[in-house]
Parts: C-alpha cells; structure tokens; sequence
C-alpha cells in the first residue's frame, strides 16, 4: 500500500504485504496439517486399538511395556510421514528423511532406558527408584545421540549434506519415554498423575512433526 509523505516522495507500507504474504501462506498450510494430523493420529489410535483388544481392556486402560511403546510410537510416526508424503510430494524426501530421525529419536532412547530397567532388576544393589530415574536421564541423553547418529547416517551415508541437529523439540519428543520408563518402573507418582494417559498425544505429535517437515 502507497502513502505519501512529506513533499512529493511516496512509502510502500511493507506490513500490508508481510500480512498478506503470512495470510496466504497459513492458508495454504492448512489442508496439509489437516492430513497430517488425520495421519498421525490414526496412526497412534491403529496400534493402541489392537493392543486394548490383544489385553482385553479399553484404550485408556493399555498397560504400556516397551514393545507397546515401540510399536505405538512408530505407527504415529509412520502414518504423519505417509500422510505428509502423499500430500506434498515435492518434498517426500525430506518427510522420509524427518521421519527416520523420529523413529530413532523415540525408538533408541526407549531401548536403552528399557535395557537399563532390566538391569537394575537383577541386581538388589541398584533396584530401586533413585537408580531408575537417574538411569532415565542417562538412557535418554545417550539415546537421543546415539539416534541422531544412526538416523543421519541412514539419511545421509554420503555425508553430503549437513547432519539434523537435535533441537529442544526433540527433547520435548522424549517426554513419552520419560514417562514410559516411569510407567515400566512403577514409579509411584507416575500412577498418582496417570502420565500413561498424555503418551497418546506425544506419539501423535512426533508423527505430526515428521509429516510437516520440509
């Protein structure tokens, strides 16, 4: 939009056009992160309504080990990646790519907190909640390392372009298996705060990352 100004110069008012510009660019979005969220979310309710059949229970009664984990979190993760994929094909290879990095930002670190849960059951000295939530803390630092690793790897065997860097969301991802590992553990306050309750959405949400990516 023109406005004049003092004597004969003329201003172009650049908000007019930034607003439009971001206008235009969320409507376009929006048909995208419909499908998406569409995918990731029936890729998490697939697997928990087999699982709730398989235990005889309802959905909101799952008790979560960690192949319900796994498999939980890569169905989400796979059906927002699919869902992202088949709408925006230009960009496919970098949904896939996302999508990689998610499955081994929630599979790795799953693995290991899991693997050092079981540790601690067979010896006396180390069972116990104190080891358990620190051994949470560790199994997910290393874990989400060692999955951006492998993932950058898988994505890029050539290196030629720079590795995806782990970013605060991805820590924020890590909260399911947190609260997972809580879960495995029957650390107390975890019942107290049904935390097993939010993992649905988190697996929801990482799917929904992998298929908005570009």
């Amino acid at each position: 939009m023109l406005h004049p100004v003092s004597g004969n110069k003329v201003e172009y008012d650049i908000r007019t056009y930034r607003y439009h510009r971001k206008i235009t660019s969320e409507e376009s979005e929006t048909p995208l992160k419909c499908k998406v969220t569409a995918g990731a979310i029936a890729g998490t309710l697939i697997p928990m309504a087999l699982i709730a059949k398989k235990q005889n229970v309802k959905l909101y009664q799952i008790k979560y080990g960690i192949k319900e984990l796994i498999v939980t979190s890569t169905c989400a993760i796979a059906g927002g990646t699919a869902a992202g994929m088949l709408a925006e094909k230009e960009h496919a290879k970098q949904k896939l790519n996302e999508g990689v990095f998610q499955f081994m930002n929630a599979t790795v670190p799953t693995l290991i907190c899991g693997g050092l849960f079981k540790l601690s059951n067979k010896f006396k000295a180390i069972n116990n909640n104190a080891f358990k939530i620190a051994g949470t803390f560790v199994g997910l630092f290393a874990g989400m390392h060692i999955g951006a690793a492998i993932s950058n790897k898988i994505n890029d065997p050539q290196d030629i372009v720079p590795d995806r860097k782990l970013t605060i969301k991805d820590s924020i991802a890590n909260v399911d298996d947190a609260l997972g590992v809580l879960i495995l553990a029957k650390i107390p306050i975890a019942k107290k705060l049904h935390v097993d309750k939010l993992l649905p959405a988190i697996f929801s949400w990482c799917g929904y990352r992998a298929g908005m990516s570009n």
